[in-house]
């Protein structure tokens, strides 16, 4: 059992060794390691902070963009509505101009052959009016002809009259 039992001697030396090592360690090592724990836990703390303060950060700069990208397809939206209107109002008024202008040359296609119209019955109307003078003056010569050579016959009997 001796070597399980340490003797009484053993015990008050490793005691009175342990005392001393706690008293330099205390006196010497004690101190700088508290104060490098304390100065090491003070930049933990600072560092959680730190994160602290810059997922806060994060999280204000994510909504703020989320902010920024809503307002952006709003406008964006919007001024694809105004273009798909300002289409559309483009789109009618051509059609109207369009219509507007179909009206305008068929109106102008109706004046010009109205007038083409007149001036083709005047032409003929006057080539007519020429061939029915071109006739008359063809009935008068006959007529003329017909009645010179009644006339020539007539003298022709009178002076043969005159002569019997």
């Amino acid at each position: 059992m001796d070597l399980v039992t340490p003797s009484v001697g053993l015990i008050v030396w490793q005691t009175i060794i342990f005392l001393i090592l706690i008293f330099f360690l205390s006196k010497y090592a004690w101190k700088p390691i508290m104060k490098f724990i304390d100065q090491r836990e003070e930049k933990i703390r600072i560092s959680i902070e730190d994160a602290d303060l810059f997922q806060r950060e994060l999280k204000m700069l994510e909504n703020k963009k989320n902010q920024i990208l809503k307002e952006t397809r709003i406008k964006k939206d919007k001024i694809l509505e105004d273009a798909i209107q300002i289409r559309e109002k483009i789109k009618h008024k051509a059609i109207e101009e369009g219509v507007l202008e179909k009206k305008r040359l068929m109106e102008e296609t109706k004046k010009i052959l109205q007038l083409e119209r007149k001036m083709a019955i005047q032409e003929l109307k006057n080539q007519i009016g020429g061939i029915s003078i071109i006739i008359a003056e063809k009935i008068l010569k006959k007529e003329l002809d017909s009645n010179q050579k009644t006339n020539k016959q007539e003298k022709f009997i009178k002076e043969l009259v005159n002569k019997l």
